[in-house]
């Protein structure tokens, strides 16, 4: 057992500074900070000690650290009632007034949350499992969690509920408060150790308010695909579902100048879906509609909660309201139109601008990499809002072949109102020249604002079939189809195709022409009585009621040019069962008897 010398020691150093100054929950001033991970150095009891009923548990840190910030980190498995958290420096006292039970494992758990002084955070969330009793449990849990966009989940808190001692069935509603929790680490893995035998029902989810408690609208989700998990299970997974449904509100309105106001939203939204005609932004006295021009964000992202919007002249002595148009097809709230003043000052508007992503003698681009999730294309980035239809005449695209040129018909898609996708119709060759020419000067703003007379190139070479590469997945399911993704990790690129599996339930599929990055692999099979198409999406089913997910299977893959990656997924149960089994090694030979595929834009 650990021996804490240090706070008897310091309390008889400082008798003779008792009544000159009072203790404080600090570190000593001085010295740059230091950004070394929080670590447990030594506990009393030690972990996995047993014969123990401890009235004070002693934990010492290699960082210092605050009682406040302990004592909202700290978690009892069973509960223990009442218990009192004190801190000096870098050592802690968790001092227990509730008698434990005899023969029963306790653990305490150090949530990934807890932070030192200087901000020191711990690389996993820390475990003390003790028993009052002659014998730890031994009952264990892994697995692993993926974020909504499949990338690995990090941080995310993992509850574990359990059945009860004559293996009755959980309710629907979850108890307030959880059996057993962990929190995921970098890579999105979790386990459990020390937990007493027996089924667990498992819910994962970003604790936003730290309270251990799913907050519908705010916290993301994940459950498992079965009711719930024997100890010992391994590989069980979840993937994240989006926690705030809650309907899309106007949440501040901030005019900018007399022509552009800011608008926030309650939470963020795919910027694609967002143009001039999801607003409707009247004059309160008299009812005039006030023009909306044009809409974008200020950081061309994929998702945001503010937009700009461009509008006709204001005038600052009036008083507007703002809501969303009745067209506007997200679910949205039924609130009043949000007032505010009219924006004051002239507007003066900059020259028109544009650049062009990939610049000018970029060599082995990949035009799948210029905007993730839009498919291969080129952007157009202007400075100031533009209307789509003069893009036609101001933009073109050819391919070259020495002085050779050849004219490639092109599409244009709104990102944002100053950030557009320039797609070619019959795709981008590998390891081809093309030239792309802007005429600013022909490209018609909604603030009448000109462009200097220059035209605007950009010579590219697109990267050789040598540059992508594949990814072999396979893995088994008791379904006869399944939808196979390839998601490049954190963004909305995805590769799918539907697969019907083999005499055995073996199903194998390659993805080709993937550029080089990071991938998950999802495979998932459609809802009871529904037919396998590239429109399924994955049921992520629900916390409170509670309601198993549809079943899957992901893997990570690192795809390397010129080289095909393997993926091999664990097996596809839609029965339920909740052991998870190993994915059988296919024969190289074997192959789907049917698939289909695309890539989504």
């Amino acid at each position: 057992m650990k021996r804490f010398p240090g706070l008897k020691i310091l309390a008889i150093l400082s008798l003779p500074l008792f009544f000159s100054a009072c203790a404080v929950d600090r570190p000593p001033t001085g010295g740059s900070p230091d950004t070394a991970p929080l670590t447990v150095v030594a506990s009393s009891p030690e972990p996995g000690t047993v014969n123990t009923s401890p009235s004070v548990v002693r934990l010492e840190f290699n960082r210092f650290v605050t009682t406040a910030a302990l004592s909202k980190a700290l978690f009892f498995s069973p509960s223990v009632g009442n218990y009192l958290v004190t801190t000096h420096g870098r050592e802690a006292e968790i001092r227990i007034y509730s008698p434990l039970k005899q023969g029963r494992t306790y653990t305490l758990t150090l949530r990934r949350s807890l932070r030192g002084f200087y901000g020191n955070e711990l690389a996993s969330s820390w475990t003390l499992p003790f028993s009052t009793g002659s014998a730890i449990d031994k009952g264990t849990l892994g697995g692993r969690v993926w974020g909504r966009m499949l990338a690995p989940a990090a941080n995310v808190t993992v509850l574990a509920y359990a059945r009860g001692a004559e293996g009755a069935a959980l309710p629907d509603t979850l108890p307030a408060t959880p059996d057993y929790l962990t929190q995921t680490d970098a890579s999105g893995t979790f386990s459990f150790e020390s937990l007493a035998e027996g089924r667990y029902r498992l819910v994962a989810m970003r604790d936003v308010n730290n309270n251990l408690r799913f907050d519908r609208g705010k916290d993301e989700f994940g459950v498992t695909g079965t009711p719930d998990v024997a100890t010992g299970t391994k590989g069980i997974m979840f993937r994240l579902a989006e926690g705030d449904t809650t309907a899309v509100s106007i949440g501040a309105v901030r005019p900018v100048n007399s022509s552009e106001i800011e608008v926030a939203f309650s939470r963020s939204l795919p910027t694609r879906l967002i143009d001039a005609t999801a607003f409707d932004i009247r004059e309160r006295s008299t009812g005039a509609k006030l023009p909306v021009l044009a809409c974008f964000t200020t950081d061309r992202g994929e998702w945001s909660g503010t937009f700009r919007l461009l509008t006709g002249p204001m005038d600052p002595k009036s008083t507007y309201g703002l809501a969303l148009a009745q067209t506007f097809a997200l679910p949205r709230a039924h609130a009043p139109a949000l007032a505010f003043s009219g924006g004051e000052g002239n507007v003066s508007w900059p020259n028109l601008t544009v650049a062009i992503v990939p610049p000018d003698k970029a060599t082995n681009t990949v035009p799948e990499l210029v905007r993730p999730g839009a498919g291969p294309c080129v952007e157009l980035q202007f400075n100031l809002p533009v209307d789509e239809a003069s893009l036609q005449k101001a933009v073109s695209l050819a391919s070259v072949a020495g002085t050779a040129e050849r004219t490639v018909p092109v599409t244009f898609s709104r990102y944002d109102s100053r950030t557009w996708i320039v797609r070619a119709v019959s795709g981008f060759d590998q390891g081809t020249d093309y030239l792309l020419r802007v005429h600013p000067m022909l490209v018609v703003t909604p603030t009448g604002a000109k462009a200097k007379d220059t035209l605007t190139v950009s010579r590219f070479s697109t990267a050789g079939a040598d540059q992508y590469g594949e990814i072999a997945a396979s893995g088994s399911s008791d379904a006869s189809e399944v939808i196979v993704e390839a998601r490049r990790e954190g963004t909305s690129a995805v590769y799918r195709a539907v697969v019907r599996t083999a005499a055995g339930g073996g199903f194998g599929y390659t993805f080709r022409n993937v550029p080089p990055g990071n991938y998950t692999v999802f495979a998932f099979t459609p809802k009871p009585g529904q037919a396998a198409n590239l429109e399924n999406r994955w049921d992520p089913g629900s916390v409170d009621p509670f309601r198993a997910s549809g079943p899957f299977s992901a893997a990570s893959v690192s795809v390397r040019a010129a080289w095909t990656s393997g993926a091999a997924l664990t097996r596809i149960e839609t029965l339920q069962r909740p052991q998870p089994q190993a994915a059988p090694q296919l024969p190289a030979k074997t192959k789907a008897k049917r698939t289909r595929t695309r890539t989504l834009n």
